[in-house]
Order: C-alpha cells, then structure tokens, then sequence
C-alpha cells in the first residue's frame, strides 16, 4: 500500500469511521466473559433488522447476532436449549436454530404470517400460530416439518403449551383455542374478550393468563372448568392506552408479569414509556406496575425466577427487572424493533464460538441505535412553542435517519463491511475475541 495513495486514504477514512463509532458509542467491544453450560441466553427477534440479538443474562450484554428471515417475531427454545424456533411472518416460515454454533439450519414452511410459537414439555413438538391463515401449524423437531395443521379461529397470534394441553389466543374472534395435544384435535373454543393476544399457562396447568389488546383487562381461565374472571391492570381511563401484549409466568407459579405494551403516539417521542403488571396468581391482583421502555411486547423470566425480560419494540432495548425489587435494573440496546412474543430465555448445552468480525460490526450497529434512541430521550423533554417547531424539524430528520438505518444500513451493513473489515483488521479483532 503506497503512502499517501488513494487506496491508503480510503482505508484511513475507514479506519477513521470505525474509531469515531466506536469512542462515541456506549457499548464497546470486548472480550465475551467467559461462561459455562449453566449460562442462560435471551433470545430476541428484531423485525427489522432480521435477526436475533443473543444477550448472555449473567452479563446482560449482547454476545451473539444470528440472521434469522424477513420479520422476526415470536421465538421458542426446546427445553434441552439445542434449537430456536422463530417465525418470520413476512416468509411464511419458522427458521430453526442451532444453538451450538448459532446457525440456521432450516426454515420450515407454515401457514400464512405466522407469529407466536411454542415447544412442547418433552421438545417434540413446535406450535405455530399462522395470522392470516387462522390455522396451527405442528413441526416435529426431530424432522423440523410441519406434520400438522390445525383449524382455530379468526386471527391466532399468542401459543402456550403445557403437558397434555396447547392453548391459542385468536385476536379476531375474541377466543382461546385448546387443543389437545396428544389427539391433535381442538376441544374448545373458550370465549374471553375482544383482542386476546398473549397467554401463558401457570406451572400447575390451573390457570392460562390471556393478555387482551387495546384494552386494560387480562384473563384469567379456571382449566378445570374453563371458567372466564378479569384482571385490571389499570383503570378505564387507560383502557386504549395499556394494550396489555406478552404474558409470562413465573417458574414457582406465584407471578404472572403482563407487558402493557401502550399506544404509539405519533413517533418514538411522543410514545410514552410502557409498564409491566405483577400479578399475585393467589389473589389474581396486580400487586406493581414497574415502568420500563416504550411499547413493551415480548417478556420472559429466567429460570430462577430473579430477572424478568421485557422487549421494547419502540425503543429497540431489552428492559431487565429485578424481581425482588420489581425495579429496572438495565436496559440492552438490541436491534431495530425487537418483538420476542414467547419464552425467549433458555441455556443452550454447548457456547458457539464467537466470530469477531460479525460481532465487532454488530456492536457498532446497535451502538448507532442506542444513540438515535438517547437522542429522542433528549427531544421528548423540550418544551415551548420555539423548540417545539425545532422537534418536529428534528423528527423529520431522525425519521428519515431511521429510515436509511432499518431499510438500507442495517440489513446490508454486515453483508458490506465484512469482507472488508476481515481482510484489514482481523488479525487484530481476533486477539481482542480471542477467549483466555
């Protein structure tokens, strides 16, 4: 390389680019901690960014990106941790991976726009609810095919499973679908509400907790005698304004966490913050409101039941509660509109290696969304008639930043900078990955 060349300033600017991306982020590349087979991982789909953020829940950072397909959204992990499941409704398909090595290893055709999924107690079956099609689809993990299809009604979206029973919140007609796992039939159609969108199963089997859309309102149904009561997470002034989304129940039965997803409200700024329910399963009342990002969808726990995981799909960060407390201990920036409807944590038995170059680019890229997103932070606070024309100026210019960043940057950006940055800075990103 000649000094002073053009070949020598292109690559200085590079260089340049990635150095100032780097000081003016907050997250910084280094060294993955070291881990064992013990180690959780949340798994969470960005819609569009098309891939999976893979967040190490000792360490609550990011330590994998995985391309997945078109619009990620629900997401589920076999109970042995070698496989996620996760729909890509703009596809059609469920992209099966291995967690080992953090590839995809099939993409599975469903029905049409599927959106949640869950795997079976024993791991061999996979649910998948199909939107458009109003139909389940049953994947056989051992074949990843789906086998089966099975008729609900208007509009499936949240899917939980327990041992003998698979239940199936249809939004258009206001049902729980249940289904029989071993017959493969559908006993029931169990009348909630308008809008049922999440559910979850208590770990005794008695209870299923449906999260309702656009309203204030959860569902609690009585297994043993399909039995219908109501849950407010709020009051009737917030009915369009909660939406409550993703549901969980703790691992000891005693909690059920409700992500009140909230409106969206013009842009990014003007949505306000969302919240997460606690609900006491003995009394069936909610018992805190702990205020997290904006428009949380996705929520799972951990496997000792100490960190509740919530997925904020406006303010592209994973929200992380402490369940002692029930106070936000951090939130992890992800990539662009994260959904993660499902049971999205689970420890995978063998850590995939780390590729430095794929890892070096994606940090940086969801540094630049961490930034876009502190920005709108920054906007929402100003006030006055003066200033408010400035945030409206200013959100025009940051909604056509966003636009280039999830339609053009963010999608190409790995495919773009990797073979360049492998060939002048591997040897250096290598000794910085390289585990001790």
């Amino acid at each position: 390389m000649k000094w002073g060349g053009k070949s020598y300033l292109k690559f200085l600017a590079f260089i340049v680019l990635l150095s100032l991306l780097i000081i003016f982020s907050y997250k910084f590349v280094s060294t993955p901690s070291s881990v064992d087979s013990h180690t959780e991982y949340a798994y969470v789909p960005n819609g569009k960014s098309d891939n999976l953020s893979v967040i190490n829940t000792t360490t609550n950072e990011i330590e994998y990106s995985v391309d997945v397909g078109a619009d990620p959204e629900g997401v589920a992990i076999t109970p042995d941790g070698k496989k996620v499941y996760v729909t890509n409704s703009y596809l059609n398909t469920v992209s099966v991976i291995n967690t080992a090595t953090n590839k995809v290893i099939a993409k599975v055709p469903v029905g049409s726009n599927p959106v949640g999924v869950a795997v079976s107690d024993h791991g061999k079956m996979v649910y998948v609810a199909n939107f458009y099609s109003n139909d389940v689809s049953i994947i056989e993990t051992a074949t990843n095919k789906a086998k089966y299809h099975l008729d609900v009604q208007t509009n499936p979206v949240g899917v939980a499973v327990n041992k003998k029973r698979v239940y199936v919140a249809n939004l258009g007609s206001g049902t729980v679908s249940v289904i029989d796992a071993d017959s493969r039939s559908v006993l029931k159609h169990v009348s909630v509400g308008p809008n049922p969108f999440g559910v979850a199963v208590t770990p005794d089997e008695r209870k299923v907790y449906v999260t309702h859309a656009n309203s204030y309102k959860v569902s609690v149904i009585d297994t043993a005698t399909y039995n219908v009561t109501m849950i407010n997470t709020g009051t009737a002034m917030e009915s369009l304004d909660l939406s409550p989304s993703g549901v969980a129940v703790s691992p000891d039965g005693s909690r059920v966490y409700v992500a009140n997803h909230k409106r969206i409200i013009k842009g990014i700024s003007d949505t306000p913050s969302g919240t997460v329910s606690v609900i006491d399963t003995a009394s069936d009342s909610v018992i805190a409101n702990v205020t997290v990002d904006k428009c949380p969808c996705g929520i799972s726990v951990n496997k000792d039941g100490t960190k509740v995981y919530v997925v904020n799909s406006e303010s592209n960060t994973v929200s992380v509660i402490d369940t002692a407390t029930n106070s936000v201990m951090t939130n992890v920036p992800v990539g662009n509109r994260p959904s993660s409807l499902g049971q999205f944590i689970g420890s995978p038995p063998q850590i995939p290696e780390h590729n430095a170059i794929r890892e070096f680019i994606s940090s940086i890229i969801e540094s630049i969304y961490g930034i876009y997103n502190r920005i709108n932070e920054v906007i929402n606070g100003v006030q006055g008639y003066i200033l408010g024309i400035l945030t409206f100026l200013s959100m025009k210019i940051l909604s056509f930043f966003d636009k280039i960043l999830s339609d053009s940057i963010s999608p190409s950006i790995t495919k773009r900078l990797e073979p360049l940055v492998s060939k002048k800075l591997e040897p250096l990103l290598n000794k910085i990955f390289k585990k001790k």
